[in-house]
């Protein structure tokens, strides 16, 4: 059986990037930040934190 874990949605807007991840578990954040790779950064620490030792 499938289960979504989590959706990530990334855009650029005005230079510069953001993530809108939408857990599983009904959590919603945002992330932005000029530099692409801090913001997956961001979105793998935030990631790990809430799927724990699953992920």
């Amino acid at each position: 059986m499938e289960e979504t874990l989590v959706s990530i949605e990334i855009v650029k807007n005005n230079g510069a990037y953001v993530a809108k991840i939408q857990s599983g578990l009904g959590r919603y954040v945002e992330y932005e930040n000029d530099d692409f790779e801090n913001l997956l950064q961001q979105v793998y620490e935030d990631i790990q934190e809430e799927l724990g030792p699953t992920f």
